[in-house]
């Protein structure tokens, strides 16, 4: 639970265009998660420079075993089985949907009960000469790929851009039926995260209604292969789009983030559609929808993460702890402020990615733990930090007086030596720092 995107960053890409996400912010001619109201000039101006230096995150973790394989299991004593949508498919009286075909419809039947739309609500803020301090709240949406469950939760798949920065979380399933998520895990540099929905909070009905996607093998993939797009295209519900894998291996950057070893896709992708799946032709995921290229005269050139690349994150980050945002009163703090160390800033000079210290408050939480300046942090409580945006949102989650690992590189002998923390966070009025 982290940060969201704008549909409008730009970056660089060994392609032609500008890259914009599709799960975030933005407008329609984007990728990005898609706001249900249309932003002020000036309000669409200040976000995009707030926003701007926040992107994705990563985790590293098993193989999903029990979460993303096994549908079929009862949830949380409700005597409710849920049905993967490759058994789906292999069980069809039809005769023409069992794996391997390439009916779109019977694929687009049984995978479509696996998505979800995320929806929430996110603030923009900014000052000007005449008008003084302005707020804006807005609604955005973006997509999830039921992936799972654990005792008492549902697990969804989702981009980190999606739900970074975004309030009042609500997943909405095939029947309509809304539902406040949590997020587990987000990692931010990989644009991966996932979040869960209580058993408890779900109508049997919906739980009858729904099924877990299987998740594929990506690293089978070669060009030509078709296959077809499912995500919640311009907050309008859940859309399907069919094409081919345009390459392999591609690279692009964004906001200064390089992202390797991408799907690219000729299946149309829009604003709203980040964190939706790209399948193949079994009704497998083989990677998830995030990115577009977008500019005049370019067209058909989206990309999505493969899911082989994240399987041990996409693991590490359901099993992990499952979080709520604490008042603002209640968020604890380290007392340091910091320079990000960007992928491109890391390859040029060497330095580990992470948000380097440039300045430690003195009686800090991060002083009394020995934190100095010129250090990198690049974990808390296991959560990767990538940027002060990263670290203040993962601070969201945990009160002043918790103890935290922090996980950081220390310079000693002209290498950076990688070196843990333990951390009590302080309170918010001690805080004038992150």
């Amino acid at each position: 639970m982290d940060d969201f995107y704008d549909s409008n960053y730009a970056g660089s890409t060994s392609d032609p265009g500008s890259v914009n996400y599709t799960g975030s912010t933005g407008t329609t001619g984007g990728a990005g998660r898609k706001p249900k109201k249309p932003m002020n000039p000036f309000v669409k101006k200040v976000c995009g420079l707030v926003l701007s230096g926040v992107i994705f995150g990563v985790v590293a973790g098993g193989t999903m075993v029990g979460i993303t394989y096994f549908g079929n299991k009862e949830l949380n004593n409700k005597n409710v089985t849920i049905n993967t949508t490759t058994n789906t498919l292999t069980s069809s009286s039809s005769g023409t949907s069992s794996a391997g075909t390439s009916d779109v419809t019977a694929i687009a039947k049984a995978t479509l009960p696996a998505m979800v739309e995320i929806t929430g609500s996110e603030t923009s803020t900014g000052s000007s000469y005449w008008f003084g301090n302005q707020s804006q709240t807005y609604s955005v949406s973006g997509t999830g790929i039921i992936i799972g469950q654990n005792e008492g939760e549902l697990i969804v798949l989702t981009n980190a851009h999606v739900v970074n920065n975004v309030d009042d979380l609500k997943v909405v399933f095939v029947d309509g039926q809304s539902v406040t998520c949590s997020v587990k895990g987000v990692r931010t540099d990989k644009d991966v995260a996932v979040v869960s929905v209580k058993v408890t909070d779900m109508k049997e009905s919906t739980l009858n209604a729904i099924s877990i996607a299987e998740l594929g093998d990506s690293d089978t993939v070669e060009v030509g292969n078709q296959v077809i797009a499912i995500g919640n295209a311009l907050g309008e519900g859940q859309s399907v789009t069919v094409g081919y894998v345009s390459a392999l291996n591609r690279e692009i950057t964004v906001s200064n983030y390089t992202f390797s070893n991408l799907m690219m896709t000729d299946a149309a992708i829009n604003s709203g559609n980040s964190g939706g799946a790209l399948l193949d032709t079994n009704g497998k995921v083989i990677a998830i929808n995030f990115a577009k290229t977008s500019e005049t005269g370019v067209e058909g050139m989206a990309y999505a993460i493969p899911v082989s690349t994240v399987k041990d994150l996409i693991d590490s980050l359901s099993s992990a702890e499952t979080r709520t945002k604490v008042s603002s009163s209640d968020k604890g703090f380290l007392g340091i402020s910091g320079l990000d160390i960007t992928s491109s800033v890391a390859s040029s000079y060497g330095y580990p990615q992470g948000l380097m210290i440039k300045y430690v408050q003195s009686g800090s939480p991060a002083e009394k733990a020995g934190l100095g300046d010129y250090d990198i942090i690049v974990t808390l409580d296991g959560k990767s930090v990538t940027s002060q945006s990263s670290l203040s949102e993962t601070l969201n989650y945990y009160k002043a007086g918790e103890t935290v690992t922090v996980g950081y590189y220390h310079m000693e002998n002209s290498s950076y030596v990688l070196k843990t923390a333990e951390v009590t966070l302080g309170s918010q009025s001690e805080n004038t720092g992150k």
